[in-house]
């Protein structure tokens, strides 16, 4: 660094952006431990109230596991009801496209023109 006392040579010119990043740097140097420590100590906070509330956590979904069982039971003919009705319905309506796409592949409507295909070199121009 510079000493007030003596001239300042060009190359020795104060640069307030330099000083200020040194300022940070020596701050952020001084903070670093306290924050570790700090996130250190909410670490093991955290842990133990973890390990605080986990048993009453298992305990109150083992009390609501029979329910919950007993719901899924319930539920469970009635989906699968549904789910047949469904997979039935389906089935009736491909049966029905099915029967539609075989009977409009058997008739032409009218007013259709056949396919360009189909139309030799004496067809050219006729076609209306």
């Amino acid at each position: 660094m510079h000493n007030p006392d003596e001239p300042m040579r060009n190359d020795e010119r104060r640069d307030p952006l330099r000083e200020l990043q040194a300022k940070v740097d020596s701050a952020l140097d001084d903070v670093k431990p306290k924050i570790r420590r700090a996130l250190e100590e909410l670490e093991a906070r955290v842990d133990e109230a973890l390990q605080e509330i986990r048993p009453r956590a298992q305990a109150a979904m083992r009390e609501v596991q029979p329910r919950v069982d007993q719901f899924v039971a319930d539920v469970q003919p009635r989906l699968d009801s549904v789910l047949e009705r469904l997979q039935q319905r389906i089935e009736e309506l491909r049966r029905e496209l099915d029967a539609r796409a075989a009977r409009t592949a058997r008739v032409e409507p009218a007013g259709e023109l056949p396919p360009a295909a189909d139309a030799g070199p004496e067809d050219v121009g006729t076609a209306v």
